[in-house]
């Protein structure tokens, strides 16, 4: 459990059901005195609202982002808070930043994308970059970011991976014998897929608009996405759940990496150093360094015998469990560092 501790941090992020911020409210509440502010989802309500809020901000003549500035520094002017916790900071001015540090507030930041390589309009912008070297601590679930940041910007930093909110012991039930894939689509996602299809290899999708990415095949399903019980239960009813990484998650790891073992799914993930240190490949989990590797892995796991599916599904919940790979763990992380930081700031 994180220790009690009586300073008032703020956590600035977005309220979104999606945002992995909400797992770090959960757990950092009740620890310390915490403070949220919405500032990314003040700014998608406005976005979203209508088709002239997006021309006007894509014009720059919108005001929705000094607005957002302005109503931080105001909180900010009503509370003593000792730290602040911004996650990405896409809204973020440096210039704000650089006032709540000169006011005597420790500034940390989480960026659950890379902060200074930006693969999508909504992985970072300037704010992100310009910003980097004016937070006291960086907290990258990547340890290249990390290694990057360090070198490139002189920041200090932490490691702090991803995890899961829940774990669940192995279904019983015996097991579809197909690949699974839950997610949205990207080109690279549906690269990998079709290559399995290809290959006489059969999947099945979750998410929304594949039909617009997949070559039609007859080993293919595709069905609408899946959210929070249902995820697990259909998740828990396939043989294999594949894993692919997007840009920023090369040679690191993703969320599906703790979601899926944790819930006793057989992962199959791309090879990674990170995902070595993590989970023993070929016993927990299934690691593949090529395309070509993927399908005779894929082949592998599907030829396995029930009892050794269920071994594996066992053992992957486990070492997740044991491990304390959980988000509750990654607070108390983050928790810890923050009162450190704090504490030598006072020495």
């Amino acid at each position: 459990m994180i220790s009690k501790c009586a300073k008032n941090v703020l956590l600035v992020g977005s309220n979104s059901k999606w945002a992995i911020e909400r797992h770090f409210v959960k757990y950092m509440t009740g620890c310390c005195n915490l403070f949220f502010f919405n500032a990314r989802g003040i700014f998608l309500n406005y976005y979203y609202a209508n088709y002239l809020n997006k021309i006007f901000f894509r014009l720059g003549i919108s005001s929705i982002i000094s607005q957002i500035n302005k109503e931080l520094l105001e909180i900010v002017k009503k509370r003593d808070f000792d730290a602040i916790l911004v996650f990405k900071g896409m809204e973020i001015y440096p210039e704000t930043l650089d006032k709540l540090k000169q006011s005597g507030i420790m500034l940390f930041n989480y960026n659950p994308d890379h902060p200074y390589e930006f693969f999508g309009s909504g992985s970072g912008n300037e704010n992100v970059e310009k910003g980097i070297k004016l937070y006291h601590h960086h907290f990258s679930y990547s340890q290249a970011i990390i290694k990057g940041l360090k070198e490139n910007y002189a920041v200090s930093c932490t490691w702090v991976p991803f995890g899961y909110e829940k774990s669940h012991p192995p279904s019983t039930e015996k097991d579809i014998r197909s690949i699974c894939f839950i997610g949205n689509p990207d080109k690279d996602r549906a690269k990998t897929i079709n290559n399995l299809l290809q290959n006489d290899i059969e999947v099945d999708v979750y998410g929304n608009g594949w039909d617009n990415f997949l070559i039609r095949n007859d080993g293919l399903k595709c069905f609408d996405a899946i959210y929070g019980d249902d995820f697990i239960r259909i998740a828990q009813m396939y043989r294999v759940q594949l894993n692919t990484f997007r840009p920023h998650n090369y040679g690191s790891h993703n969320m599906r990496t703790f979601e899926m073992p944790a819930i006793g799914c057989i992962m199959l993930a791309p090879y990674s150093e990170e995902h070595s240190l993590l989970y023993d490949n070929k016993k927990e989990v299934f690691f593949y360094e090529s395309e070509e590797e993927l399908i005779g892995m894929a082949k592998l796991i599907l030829a396995l015998e029930d009892e050794q599916a269920f071994e594996i599904k066992k053992k992957a919940h486990q070492r997740s469990v044991l491990s304390n790979y959980n988000y509750a763990q990654r607070a108390e992380i983050i928790m810890t560092v923050i009162n450190k930081k704090l504490h030598e700031e006072e020495r």
